[in-house]
């Protein structure tokens, strides 16, 4: 019995050793001090917030349109017998540089019949002058007999009232007048007659002039011209080829004339508009790979209706045609940046600097302090503010996961306020994109 009490008890008395060990060290084991814990600083960049005026610009893009375009159409039909150098998909041709010609033997021929029909009916018209002189003399000749007859008959009246003539005289002169009125009658039905001939004859001749006129000009246009300095386009003209009247030859698009055109948001719309946007100058750039040109244009057109399904207003420039843009190409994808409408009072700051869409934080005691603001605009990729903060406050730009009220920074290198005006065009941002807020 004391063996099996003696192996009961020697499991308690290793558990007790153990316990009794375990406070000893504690109890001598050395005190370590409590660091006190320190609050986080932020280290942030800063801009002073200035108010002034600026005026951004807008970078928006388009593409270049043909100032004037045409389908060259056949102007008479014949077959095609020859065709210019230049006449190619791709080529380019001067103002007047013939393009097609087609064989001009039948109207050659109805030239040369039209006119032999004019000089015909002149010829009529100096024989119908002719014989209307000659009816104008054979009148006046049978007027004068007439008067000398009826004179004869007023003496043959005197002398018979006396009883110095015979009746049968009398009457004999009566008659003689009576054949001479009937003379200046017919002289002069006969005159009206050839006077109204000579009238058909001159409307003949007004109508053989004008078939003269259509076929010279009919000849002329067997051959086909440049309208205007131009690029060819597609071309359905070949040496053989039977063209009809109207049948397109080639499409045209001029060289040395072109638009761009842009859209505008509404709300730049209605800024542009009640600064003036006619008459705006804009630059116009094409990327081609690491080269790029740039022209100048100014607006001249808007578009008559609203594009309703992306919105904004499709507005159309004229490029300078000093700016000799030889290389430019309907349809190329270009960027276009135009002065916008001046924002007076506002604070320029870069858009890391707002949280939210009301809210930024200004430095003030070493620590963030809110404002409301308004983002009245945009110029690139920074934003026109007002509201709370003041001139002078110290904005900070750095984002700071969880920012607020009260967090400690440090300012590291205050940069400079942004100037007024423009930033360069590398930073900007679509301004067509991002002006949603106005």
């Amino acid at each position: 019995m004391l063996a099996l009490a003696v192996k009961g008890l020697l499991p308690l008395a290793v558990l007790a050793g153990t316990a009794w060990g375990y406070m000893v060290l504690q109890a001598s084991k050395p005190q370590v001090p409590h660091a006190e814990r320190q609050e986080r600083v932020f280290t942030v960049e800063t801009v002073e917030a200035v108010y002034a005026s600026h005026r951004p610009r807008i970078v928006a893009y388009g593409t270049i349109t043909p100032g004037r375009q045409v389908a060259l159409r056949a102007l008479v039909a014949g077959e095609v017998v020859a065709i210019g150098e230049a006449l190619r998909e791709g080529g380019s041709v001067d103002a007047g540089e013939p393009l097609v010609s087609v064989d001009p033997f039948q109207y050659e021929g109805a030239l040369i019949e039209a006119r032999a029909d004019l000089q015909e009916a002149r010829a009529r018209l100096a024989e119908r002058e002719a014989s209307i002189g000659l009816q104008q003399i054979t009148l006046e000749n049978a007027r004068e007999q007439l008067a000398i007859a009826e004179r004869d008959l007023d003496r043959a009246r005197t002398l018979s009232q006396r009883g110095s003539l015979a009746q049968q005289s009398l009457e004999a002169r009566q008659l003689t007048v009576a054949q001479r009125r009937l003379a200046v009658q017919t002289a002069e039905s006969t005159l009206e007659i050839q006077r109204a001939q000579r009238e058909q004859l001159e409307a003949q001749i007004a109508r053989l002039e004008w078939r003269v006129q259509l076929a010279e000009r009919n000849l002329s246009n067997v051959v086909l011209k440049a309208p205007f300095n131009a690029y060819v386009g597609s071309v359905a003209a070949e040496v053989g080829k039977l063209l009809s009247v109207n049948d397109v030859v080639a499409v045209l698009v001029a060289r040395d004339d072109f638009d761009v055109r842009f859209a505008l948001t509404d709300a730049q719309y209605g800024r542009l508009v009640s600064d003036g946007l006619l008459g705006r100058p804009v630059s116009v750039t094409w990327r081609m790979g690491r080269e790029k040109r740039t022209h100048q244009a100014t607006i001249e057109r808007i578009a008559p209706e609203i594009a309703a399904q992306r919105g904004g207003v499709d507005v159309y420039a004229r490029i300078d045609t000093d700016s000799t843009p030889a290389h430019l190409r309907p349809g190329a994808f270009v960027e276009v940046e135009l002065d916008d409408s001046t924002y007076e009072r506002v604070v320029r700051v870069p858009s890391s600097a707002l949280y939210g869409t009301d809210r930024i934080y200004v430095v003030e005691g070493g620590r963030l302090a809110g404002r409301s603001v308004e983002v009245v605009g945009y110029d690139g990729a920074d934003l026109l503010i007002r509201g709370e903060v003041a001139d002078g406050e110290r904005i900070v730009t750095t984002r700071i996961t969880g920012a607020g009220d009260g967090v400690k920074v440090q300012e590291q290198a205050s940069l400079p306020a942004p100037a007024g005006g423009r930033v360069p065009a590398a930073e900007h941002q679509s301004a067509v994109e991002r002006d949603d807020h106005g």
